[in-house]
């Protein structure tokens, strides 16, 4: 064969042209698949949300029901419930829809996702776990913060028809683990005297690895305002009554378990007088706080017991001008049932011993003998107390509809014990709140009107 090499020419008759018929078929293959390649790249790149949406519905969690949606451990089951979280309500009524539900990872994810853009958190992802029945599971979705983030918020701005208006603008940041906060506050709702001023408070990061110890302090500085029916009272009484107060409290904070928290501190608390003989005295303070929180997610029940134990001693081991003991005690019980909840709330208080004016118990305010003028019930206050509140709310498609029933009475040592009793009704939509309230007794009832925002 001419122009052969001898190699071909030794070669057996057909090899070679199957040498050459190999290298055709492998060419001809490569060209024929790499669209096909192409097509297939495609197609998945394309069908990938389907494809993984197909999985997702597959998935073994999609059997179970989900029984409660809470997020950072708080129970989110109303609209008003997922507004005190500071949720949009959209995003409220789309974690609500879940409850009852058959569970859907995706869509869980999709929720994680919006809620950390919401709430401007680091992370948030989705945790399943057991329910009250085999076939029930909890979602909670667990976040992480920001290592650095800031927030304003308006906490509580409150019109009572007797006591006007009572406010507290918050400004908070985050820096890691470590929150600090600064408020301006006017306060007429909660104590005897109006107070006015500034607040900070510091909480660190958990300080050592177990995260059950954290450190706090506080600092306070009010400037004070009285009725004139405490002016005139307190001139036999012997009590001070100050135009400036201001306060440093440090504290530690220890997590028991989960559902018990325990606080040990000081108060250097310090009031200047109205007087130029008296001057400025002291009431320092040592300080315990316990608080018990737990709730029960029942199929059918929700319920949830809060309950917290307040001691402040005064002692002049701590060079304070008085020498009291200060206790404070309130339970609270909490159930709910589809569009129905219902508490109790009961609080009792005593001192021992001579206390300043901003430690003496009062009633008769926005949330406690609703309807009633403080000044009337005892324009000093009193050193014991008592007072039981019962609630009823019906929740429809645009808020809350509450009825309550209030019955207290404040008081001295040895004096006598008056009861008194009032009811009222409200709308509460997220953290707004309109009531009107009745004091129960004879002759002329008015009823006082409250508006606002209060958590």
């Amino acid at each position: 064969m001419i122009g052969a090499t001898q190699a071909e020419l030794n070669s057996p008759i057909g090899i070679n042209g199957l040498a050459a018929g190999l290298r055709r078929a492998k060419e001809c293959s490569m060209r024929a698949s790499l669209p096909g390649l192409l097509l297939g790249a495609a197609a998945t790149l394309f069908g990938g949300q389907s494809f993984m949406q197909a999985v997702t519905e597959t998935n073994v969690n999609s059997q179970y029901v989900i029984e409660s949606v809470s997020v950072a451990g708080v129970l989110v089951d109303d609209v008003d419930a997922a507004a005190s979280a500071k949720l949009p309500r959209p995003l409220g009524e789309r974690l609500v829809a879940l409850i009852g539900e058959r569970c859907d990872v995706a869509a869980l994810e999709n929720l994680a996702a919006e809620i950390r853009r919401e709430l401007h958190l680091g992370a948030v992802t989705e945790h399943l776990s057991k329910g009250s029945a085999p076939d029930r599971i909890k979602v909670n979705f667990e976040v992480v913060q920001k290592d650095l983030s800031f927030d304003v918020s308006l906490p509580k701005f409150f019109y009572h028809s007797e006591q006007n208006l009572t406010g507290e603008l918050d400004a908070s940041a985050q820096v890691k683990q470590n929150k600090f906060a600064f408020g301006l506050v006017s306060n007429g709702d909660d104590l005897t005297e109006r107070y006015s001023g500034l607040t900070a408070r510091f909480d660190s990061a958990p300080l050592f690895p177990t995260r059950r110890v954290r450190f706090a302090v506080v600092f306070e500085d009010y400037h004070e305002k009285w009725n004139p029916m405490t002016r005139d009272a307190a001139g036999e009484s012997g009590l001070d009554l100050y135009h400036s107060r201001w306060n440093v409290a440090p504290q530690v904070v220890f997590t028991v378990a989960r559902p018990l928290e325990v606080s040990l501190g000081t108060s250097f608390e310090k009031t200047q007088s109205e007087s130029p003989v008296v001057g400025d005295r002291a009431a320092n303070a040592a300080t315990a706080d316990v608080h018990y929180g737990h709730k029960i997610e029942g199929r059918r029940v929700q319920q949830q017991i809060d309950a917290r134990y307040n001691l402040r001693v005064a002692t002049r081991a701590l060079a304070s001008t008085y020498a009291y003991a200060r206790h404070m005690i309130s339970v609270k019980y909490e159930a709910k049932s589809g569009r129905h909840t219902a508490s109790d709330e009961f609080i009792a208080g005593a001192i021992d011993g001579q206390a300043p004016m901003f430690d003496r118990f009062a009633l008769g305010n926005s949330s406690t003998l609703r309807g009633w003028d403080r000044y009337t019930l005892d324009p000093l206050g009193g050193s014991r107390v008592t007072h039981n509140e019962i609630t009823y709310g019906y929740r429809t498609s645009q808020g809350t509809v509450e009825t309550f029933y209030d019955a207290g009475s404040v008081w001295d040592a040895g004096q006598t014990v008056k009861l008194r009793q009032s009811v009222g009704t409200g709308f509460r939509k997220g953290i707004f709140l309109l009531a009107m309230a009745f004091p129960l007794h004879g002759g002329h009832v008015e009823p006082v009107f409250m508006a606002g925002m209060n958590y």
